[in-house]
């Protein structure tokens, strides 16, 4: 990727972990009755990039666990928790089972969904009971810092019931207008997974997941900006190599360059910045894509 004036608003990586945690997870590792096989692709915070809100990516490939990761625990801000499956076939199938705590209370996940977390809403631990297919497991926030505060199973089980599992593809809502309608000339295969904004849970953030099989096309947005900061990220679905779309590659432009884009990113967009087009060449390589802003509303947001 040539090194332009936004190149450093492309993550392609998640955050370094720090040794004593790193230590920690080696030294737990042999406890675990766990065979799950994943990669933490990237992560965004306003560390990394200033002012851009939290958004963090991890492929869950294949295994199963009995153990319970993370605690119990609420946030602040409201939270987005993505799982979504890999079938072709059939994308609204999770491809796996996962355990999650909402509200204090056990619930079977077996669906792609989305999982929106409101503001002082208690969730987790979570447990990966098996994943057949690879399954993407995805966290996003408006706050451009992530903290949380651990509380205990008995006092997540007294919190008021606020999170909501969407399993359901939504339309765009009412925001002015109908999203842009898609380039004629696309050959494109893909579909749609999973789309939030306030209409579908209320008090809820912008974000929207589709899948992308193979083929050449765009993104049916012309150039445009938004009064907040757009994430546009791209998670390639292949274990041996996640960073690397082969002989396919992406294409975004910023500010009015064109930056290639050619495995697995996080594109982060200043407020205000012209952006897109966004295009797909030759994609070989079946490809999660995913777009997060902290606003309720996206459609009619567009600013040309």
């Amino acid at each position: 990727m040539t090194k332009m004036k936004y190149s450093k608003y492309i993550v392609t990586e998640p955050k370094p972990v720090p040794p004593e945690i790193r230590a920690k997870m080696e030294d737990e590792r042999p406890k675990r009755k766990s065979t799950i096989e994943s990669t933490h692709i990237m992560q965004v915070d306003s560390e990394v990039i200033p002012d851009m809100f939290y958004a963090d990516a991890v492929w869950l490939w294949k295994g199963a666990s009995e153990d319970k990761v993370e605690e119990p625990h609420i946030h602040e801000f409201p939270e987005v928790i993505a799982f979504i499956g890999s079938d072709q076939a059939n994308p609204q199938d999770l491809c796996g089972e996962i355990t999650i705590w909402l509200d204090g209370k056990e619930q079977k996940i077996t669906k792609t969904c989305l999982i929106f977390v409101p503001a002082g809403a208690a969730h987790c631990p979570i447990i990966f009971n098996r994943i057949d297919r690879p399954i993407f497991f995805g966290t996003i926030s408006p706050s451009t810092v992530y903290t949380r505060k651990a509380i205990t199973e008995e006092e997540a089980a007294g919190l008021e019931p606020k999170c909501r599992v969407i399993t359901e593809v939504a339309e765009f809502g009412p925001g002015g207008g109908t999203p842009p309608q898609r380039p004629p000339d696309s050959d494109l295969e893909g579909a749609r997974v999973m789309h939030l904004e306030d209409n579908v849970a209320e008090g809820s953030f912008y974000v929207d997941f589709v899948w992308i099989y193979k083929g050449t096309g765009q993104a049916p947005a012309q150039v445009h900006n938004h009064e907040w900061e757009e994430l546009i990220a791209m998670a390639v679905c292949d274990q041996d190599n996640p960073y690397d779309m082969e002989s396919g590659k992406m294409s975004i432009v910023l500010g009015g360059d064109t930056y290639d884009i050619n495995g697995s990113a996080m594109v982060c967009i200043p407020k205000n910045l012209n952006h897109c087009p966004w295009k797909f060449h030759a994609i070989v390589k079946p490809t999660l894509v995913f777009t997060a802003g902290p606003t309720g509303t996206y459609t009619g947001s567009h600013r040309q």
